[in-house]
């Protein structure tokens, strides 16, 4: 009977207590959640005439991964960011499938000549490193990643590249389209300006729909201006990762590439480093372009090499779009309280001239996992000042606790630019 009471008197206290520090600690972690859709993006984005976004949202890698049923097909959409662009896309599909309907088009389509090629947007295909990329995702660049010194010098071995074997490398991409016969490409790339999408999208329905459309008004030899004539649904939810300037969309790939190269050569990298990056298959034209511009508008800032080494290692198109946002991010802020110096140590941080440190944070919902915890409490990210910011939010839980570490939590808005001015011309 003592060793009964024994027995209930320290099952009691176990259970007053709760379970040993060790155990507590083990325990006091938040998984990732599955989130409510209308918990982390606006009403506008998650229901339209032609679309409909699931209501459960699972964050994995701290990204919101939405599912979009449409009447073009199931899309995907990793983080908000990626879901904004895709709203606007179906907006661009349902322009396209209306247009291609009116008088005119009908008639161009019945006098261009067969197409003798399929060439929707490139998709990298390789299973093994997809899966690897995707299940890191950004969360992978809040460890204390060390740059792969050896993959960045394998990869830039040769840094001399004849104009064929630079187009061969735009071909490898994402979103990249392959084939261009007598200036189809150029039209192709006038098309997607006059909808105000991207020419390099990912979206596989709606590349092989600009490279339809593109091919009856090449080939048939119809204005765009005659056919696509209204402003496309939706095109003001773009940010400035979407599009980031008129070069995409005005250059030949080949020049795009030469000219992001010729500005990265001059950030104090090496020649390896640059080559590096310019082969990773993971960043569309349009997303090299967004890093590179973000990381020029840094000038004078020391650590764009390293930067640049980093991003060289992305090892899937989200993490490619997480580090050139993450480096914008940085770019905006300096506009404001000018940066001494970067560091790519893991994750692109930054540091004022008075030495607080400043980390972007392009991503939908940050709980208080593992790898968040020992980010926060990283000993080379101690200062005075130090703030982290984010396009999505914190977890009640993550906002206390970086907040008892010292870290100032800002939640912002997705960075804007000017408005994507779309032309209009009466029918």
């Amino acid at each position: 009977m003592r060793a009964r009471r024994s027995l209930v008197l320290v099952a009691t206290i176990l259970m007053m207590t709760g379970p040993p520090v060790g155990a507590r600690a083990q325990s006091g972690y938040e998984p990732a959640p599955t989130l409510k859709a209308s918990d982390i993006a606006p009403p506008i984005l998650l229901k339209g005439a032609r679309f409909r976004v699931a209501d459960k949202v699972p964050v994995k890698a701290l990204l919101g991964n939405f599912t979009i049923q449409s009447d073009f097909g199931k899309l995907e959409a990793h983080g908000l960011e990626m879901l904004r662009i895709r709203v606007t896309e179906v907006g661009a599909l349902d322009t396209l499938e209306n247009t291609s309907k009116s008088e005119e088009f009908l008639k161009a389509a019945g006098t261009a000549a067969a197409r003798p090629f399929k060439a929707g947007a490139h998709m990298v295909m390789n299973p093994k490193e997809t899966a690897q990329g995707i299940s890191a995702g950004a969360s992978r660049f809040y460890d204390r990643v060390k740059i792969g010194k050896q993959h960045v010098e394998e990869a830039g071995s040769d840094p001399s590249q004849s104009d064929t074997e630079k187009a061969e490398e735009v071909s490898k991409r994402v979103g990249s389209v392959t084939i261009d016969v007598l200036g189809w490409e150029e039209e192709r790339r006038a098309l997607a300006k006059r909808l105000g999408v991207d020419p390099y999208t990912t979206n596989v329905v709606l590349a092989e729909q600009l490279s339809d459309f593109a091919w009856v008004t090449f080939s048939g030899r119809v204005g765009l201006n005659l056919l696509v004539a209204v402003v496309v649904p939706f095109s003001t939810l773009l940010t400035a990762t979407s599009i980031t300037n008129d070069m995409v969309w005005d250059l030949k790939p080949v020049d795009v590439l030469k000219a992001d190269a010729e500005k990265l050569a001059t950030m104090g990298a090496s020649a390896a480093q640059v080559k590096a990056l310019m082969k990773n298959p993971w960043y569309s034209l349009t997303m090299l372009t967004w890093l590179t511009n973000g990381l020029g508008t840094l000038d004078g800032v020391t650590g764009r090499a390293g930067v640049i080494g980093l991003a060289a290692t992305a090892r899937s198109e989200d993490e490619a779009r997480f580090l050139a946002t993450a480096v914008n991010m940085l770019a905006g802020l300096h506009a404001s309280t000018p940066l001494a110096s970067l560091a790519a140590q893991g994750m692109v941080t930054g540091r004022t001239r008075a030495g607080a440190v400043a980390v972007p944070a392009p991503v939908d919902y940050i709980a208080w996992t593992q790898n968040v915890a020992t980010f926060a409490r990283r000993a080379d990210l101690k200062a005075k000042q130090r703030g982290i910011w984010t396009t999505g939010r914190f977890s009640p839980r993550a906002k206390k606790e970086f907040a008892a570490l010292g870290w100032g939590v800002h939640e912002v808005a997705p960075i804007t630019p000017p408005a994507v001015k779309l032309p209009t011309t009466s029918r």
